[in-house]
């Protein structure tokens, strides 16, 4: 089955790639509670797509490399648990007063597993500054590179301003490669994954594909079960979201990228925004659908 999507947003280039996750009906990806085992289902390779388009052109992903670095965190703190607790200061001559909250609050340190709930919930780039410049950013990319074989990658520190020494994006991916890492998230086949997926389950930003889904951004409460675990990039030019819907009729995951230049912003972000939504509103319904014929 193929979804039946297509963009209005002319000006934009798309990576979009969907696939059901399996055929067994699977748990929410909750919290504290029996909901909070790992989505079940086939083997990867044999997730039915449900939609592909340019899966593996490679974009600005601004954010969305925040999950290599995630990884690259709960894999040090898989292997030495103590560094969960570890003070880290904001990070001298990398201070960014953009996404998160770090930068509004008093507190001059913060705890590794703290900063890393942070970059999972608001997107926080000071504290994603920290704790680049604590695990280096060539562990990042060298998770990135043993993760997903298309060249995504956080290429960067998150800055305030860009210049010509720094490189042009400081992320890039494809969707192919951003829908390996969430299926994997989803299934949370290891310690360092499962840690992955709490972190990822506190994400407010429900703005794009994931909007459709009218979760409660801060609890995520859903009265039917629907559940979103997601990961947002947003710069200029660029919009990101890629993530795992689940309900009772299954689990489905998502990763869609659109890149467009600079010159018609505004009305190339709204037009953008309004696809991913209408794209978030099929995928449910997807859900819903399969719900009702179990």
């Amino acid at each position: 089955m193929t979804l039946p999507w297509s963009p209005s947003a002319s000006s934009a280039v798309w990576s979009i790639a969907v696939s059901r996750l399996g055929d067994a009906p699977s748990a929410a990806v909750g919290g504290d509670s029996p909901d909070d085992a790992p989505v079940q289902g086939r083997a990867s390779a044999t997730d039915p797509l449900l939609l592909e388009q340019d899966p593996q052109r490679m974009l600005g992903t601004a954010s969305l490399g925040k999950l290599f670095l995630l990884r690259a965190v709960a894999e040090r703190i898989d292997r030495d648990p103590e560094t969960a607790s570890l003070l880290m200061p904001r990070p001298e001559g990398l201070e960014v007063e953009d996404s998160g909250l770090w930068w509004h609050l008093a507190a001059p340190r913060l705890a590794v597993n703290d900063l890393a709930v942070l970059v999972a919930s608001c997107s926080d780039n000071l504290a994603a500054n920290a704790l680049i410049d604590w695990i280096g950013l060539q562990a990042v990319q060298d998770v990135a590179r043993q993760w997903v074989p298309g060249g995504s990658t956080l290429c960067d520190f998150f800055r305030d301003h860009r210049g010509p020494e720094h490189p042009p994006e400081v992320s890039i991916g494809c969707a192919q490669d951003y829908l390996q890492v969430l299926k994997d998230v989803a299934r949370a086949t290891t310690p360092a994954l499962a840690t992955m997926r709490s972190w990822l389950r506190t994400g407010v930003d429900h703005s794009l594909v994931a909007a459709a889904a009218r979760l409660d951004p801060l609890s995520h409460y859903h009265p039917h079960g629907l559940d979103c675990v997601n990961k947002t990039g947003c710069d200029v030019g660029v919009r990101a979201d890629v993530g795992v819907l689940t309900s009772p009729g299954g689990a489905l995951a998502y990763a869609v990228i659109a890149s467009w230049g600079t010159s018609a912003e505004q009305e190339s972000a709204e037009l953008v925004i309004e696809d991913m939504r209408r794209l978030g509103g099929l995928l449910v319904a997807h859900l819903d659908g399969a719900h009702a014929v179990r």
